[in-house]
């Protein structure tokens, strides 16, 4: 198999180790970051006969990787941090399910909260669904992660996580890959009794074998060359995945003898015997991570396990901050108060995070969310209402600064009415797009109907996932690879889940009429949907 030469980005070198190792699905829901992999994958798609699609949430993206693994092909499935979130009641039970063919989650962390509500650090939440992780620290780590993930993902018959953050998706770097896919064995469909069936009967013991699969995974952890040490001195320093490659920026070649260096590949499980003997040749150790202390908190434990002396600082012993994307200036500052003598051979400084924070792409121009909240307002005023404004994510965070609240998505419909089951005097009012009415909204919906909510939904139809790149959602009429589709109409589904009062309005509806829509249905006691069409950008 030849090989030549790319410059990929974080995100290229990931879609490209998954196809040079054969999968065969690819699922996942539009999200920063991990959807630079899937779209690149939908460009190779056609060339390379793989089947890509964007799922209705992430839950469905996972479990169609799972039905893909059953029988016998490789599957990726790409999720961001929030996304990985709605995953996780599958994922408790996959991880008992020893798996067939190869499964990998390509999981994107957002440090920062670039484009999520929240500042979420997943890795205490793969520990607890007990499924190995890796993270790279460059684009060829990346590439070969990927391949190696779905080599052990079938050798362990476990998922195999590999976790990205944003600021790594960034990242380009040249190196070989194969021109070529591999042509992967399709395992065939496995159909054995009680492997795919977790029950009240087997759990315990799925679970005992789960640990003893760990076990073999710590095995296989102290030889990857995922982790390595390099440098001397009694001075240590830690880099958790992409963390280590702004470690290296900051030391430069010129401080590279300076500390011991210990690049942490594999996250869970991690490889404690590399740890001891790294801690055993320091005095003092510096973690680097990025969020939460993860790595820190259990590197410290393994230091009192096996009676270590080396001092170990980093989040706790606030040398680092837990807060946002972690910066080389940060980096920079640490390294000067766990070592004095440490002379930078660049100066980052706090002025550079400008050029560090990701840039990231508008895709909200000409929106028209201010006018549609101002024709409420102006209806809701002639009525002498004061609505009460749940939103949720997307692009209603263009407006967050008029909205009453704003959770996870989906969740808008489930709030407004639990605002007004509890008596407020004002209408509570939910507003959300298209793609989240397909991807968790429709429960909340039955539910308000069963329930006889009175709140007033307000669906922005944009025909698209608007925000994270106009990708399509069930209710367009072309799937992912540009195919043809059927679209679904929200209307018809809405009136299908009891929604008797539906209005409409299009995409050029004048101020005034738009008024008015508002004004008839803050009118009506009862629980209305307003599909207002949105024209895309």
């Amino acid at each position: 198999m030849t090989e030549r030469k790319k410059i990929l980005s974080g995100d290229q070198a990931l879609a490209y180790g998954a196809l040079s190792c054969g999968v065969r699905i690819v699922t996942g829901y539009p999200g920063s970051p991990s959807s630079g992999t899937v779209e690149t994958l939908i460009g190779l798609a056609k060339t390379h006969n793989i089947y890509v699609e964007w799922s209705s949430n992430e839950r469905v993206a996972l479990e169609m990787g799972i039905g893909a693994s059953i029988a016998g092909s490789r599957a990726l499935v790409c999720t961001k941090s929030v996304g990985f979130n709605v995953m996780i009641d599958p994922l408790m039970a996959l991880n008992l399910t020893p798996v067939h063919g190869g499964l990998v989650i390509l999981l994107g962390d957002d440090p920062g909260g670039y484009g999520s509500q929240n500042d979420q650090d997943s890795r205490s939440l793969v520990a607890s669904v007990e499924m190995p992780l890796m993270e790279p620290s460059t684009p060829s780590d990346a590439y070969a992660m990927m391949q190696k993930g779905f080599q052990i993902s079938e050798q362990f018959n476990t998922p195999v996580i590999i976790r990205e953050t944003r600021s790594f998706t960034r990242q380009v770097e040249s190196f070989s890959v194969s021109d070529k896919t591999l042509k992967a064995d399709n395992l065939g469909l496995k159909r054995e009794p009680w492997r795919f069936v977790p029950v009240p009967l087997n759990v315990v013991d799925k679970h005992r074998n789960l640990h003893k699969t760990i076990d073999s995974l710590k095995e296989w952890a102290k030889t990857t060359a995922f982790n390595t040490v390099t440098g001397k001195g009694t001075k240590g320093i830690v880099g958790a995945g992409f963390a280590h490659q702004k470690v290296g920026d900051v030391l430069g070649k010129r401080n590279l003898d300076q500390f011991r260096l210990l690049k942490l590949g594999v996250l869970y499980p991690l490889p404690e015997k590399i740890i001891v003997d790294f801690l055993k040749e320091c005095q003092d150790v510096l973690i680097v991570e990025e969020n939460e202390p993860y790595i820190e908190i259990q590197i410290k434990a393994i230091a009192h396990d096996n009676f270590c002396r080396a001092r170990i600082f980093g989040k706790q012993s606030s040398h680092i901050s837990r807060e946002g994307e972690l910066f080389r200036w940060q980096i920079q500052d640490a390294l000067a108060k766990f070592a004095p003598e440490f002379i930078p051979s660049q100066i980052y400084c706090a002025e550079n995070e400008v050029k560090e924070r990701p840039k990231r792409k508008d895709y909200c121009g000409n929106c028209q969310y201010d006018k549609i909240l101002d024709a409420l307002e102006a209806a809701a005023a002639s009525l002498g209402q004061k609505p009460v404004i749940v939103g949720d994510p997307g692009c209603l965070v263009t407006v967050a600064d008029r909205l009453d609240a704003k959770y996870a998505i989906g969740s808008a419909v489930a709030v407004a009415d639990g605002l007004s089951k509890a008596g407020i005097e004002e209408r509570a009012v939910a507003i959300f797009g298209d793609s989240a009415f397909f991807h968790s909204a429709l429960p909340a919906i039955c539910n308000a109907v069963h329930n006889r909510s009175k709140i007033l939904m307000v669906i922005l139809d944009n025909k698209a996932t608007a925000t994270s790149g106009f990708q399509t959602n069930p209710g367009v009429d072309k799937n992912a690879l540009g195919q043809d589709a059927p679209s679904l109409d929200i209307e018809q589904i809405a009136r299908a889940c009891g929604v008797k009062h539906i209005l409409s309005a299009g995409p050029d509806e004048h101020e005034v009429k738009l008024k008015d829509k508002f004004k008839e249905a803050l009118l009506l006691p009862h629980l209305v949907l307003l599909i207002i069409g949105i024209r895309p950008k």
